[in-house]
């Protein structure tokens, strides 16, 4: 096994670690993950605003990790050189897909020959795309020396990473607006609603919907699948790791690591569910969903991001057909890229 392939799992380690303040956190998560996302032209992350009312996607920084240092320089000019239409299409939720295929998908091949006739050392880009619900994005950009097409394994193992990237992203922000709130004190770190001792993963104390039986077993369950992803089957089958290591817990929870201040660790608990709002009388896990359907992911892949079973995921989609009247998932995915976007854009 290629010692470099266990470095899916420090990137996605790197996702969730809450103790990186805003200006390294994404620096670090390419650090990490860079034996497996360079791909001999460099890697960078760019920070952008995506708004969810719409208009033009708004350039904030770019963080180059390897390659060039001007590549800052050129991408910046590559992106502003792309329909804004199009970018903003490209920038949807956790995409991750290739310039080519994308460009593609969206009819307007030429989106890609402008881009990478500013970049000037490419033939196409890989990246991967986490998005708020405020609209703040963050994209890991893989500058390819061909037009590459993912195929299916490739996909999924990147589409698993911009999960984690999503999630974790999304869990910085929402930590963030949540310890600014003036509330009354809550007692688990970072609003946790559940905090597991790591020796049995026996859930110590819960609150809210992390009280429940059914719950505190799925918690338990995740946890112990998220450590051994982080021991010794990151070097000997990392995909498998990657494969355990889901992005939810049940549609609600990321699990991560916290240590008090006798250094002994323990695992949090803390709702991160996408923030939607549907008032069309889908219930809150019905919306998620529809809408990760929507963006064309796979009932397999909605089950990865949210921490279900695909036979869940199927249900919710049924349900949401007849709550919306649509006979076939392509009609359901049409009538909910006619309306307005969610929140969670």
């Amino acid at each position: 096994m290629d010692g470099a392939e266990s470095a899916i799992i420090d990137l996605t380690e790197a996702a969730y670690d809450l103790d990186a303040d805003d200006t390294e956190w994404l620096s670090a998560v390419l650090r990490r993950g860079l034996p497996v996302l360079d791909h001999g032209l460099g890697v960078a992350g760019w920070e952008y605003g995506r708004s969810p009312s719409g208009g033009e996607v708004e350039h904030r920084r770019v963080r180059v990790a390897s390659g060039p240092q001007d590549f800052a320089d050129r991408h910046v000019r590559g992106v502003a050189s792309v329909p804004s239409e199009v970018l903003r299409s490209a920038l949807g939720t956790g995409r991750a897909t290739t310039g080519s295929q994308v460009s593609s998908e969206l009819g307007h091949p030429e989106a890609l020959e402008s881009y990478t006739s500013h970049v000037g050392y490419c033939k196409d880009v890989l990246y991967l795309t986490a998005v708020d619900a405020r609209g703040a994005g963050v994209s890991i950009i893989v500058p390819l020396p061909e037009v590459t097409t993912l195929s299916r394994h490739e996909a999924r193992r990147w589409q698993m990473l911009a999960a984690h990237l999503e999630a974790g992203h999304r869990l910085r922000e929402g930590v963030t607006a949540a310890e600014g709130q003036q509330e009354a004190a809550i007692d688990l770190p970072h609003h946790a609603e559940a905090i597991l001792e790591t020796k049995s993963f026996r859930v110590a104390e819960a609150t809210g919907c992390a009280q429940r039986r059914t719950a505190v077993q799925r918690l338990r369950d995740a946890a112990v699948a998220i450590d051994r992803a982080r021991g010794k089957m990151r070097q000997t089958d990392p995909q498998k790791a990657l494969e355990g290591w889901k992005a939810l817990v049940q549609g609600r929870w990321s699990i991560v690591d916290w240590f008090d201040t006798d250094g002994r660790r323990f695992v949090l608990a803390i709702p991160n569910a996408p923030e939607l709002v549907d008032p069309r009388g889908l219930t809150e896990r019905e919306s998620q969903v529809v809408w990760m359907a929507a963006e064309g992911m796979t009932n397999k892949m909605i089950a990865y991001r949210l921490g279900l079973s695909t036979s869940r995921v199927s249900l919710l989609l049924r349900n949401a057909m007849q709550k919306r009247g649509a006979r076939t998932r392509p009609q359901l995915v049409k009538m909910t890229r006619d309306l307005p976007e969610p929140d969670q854009a």
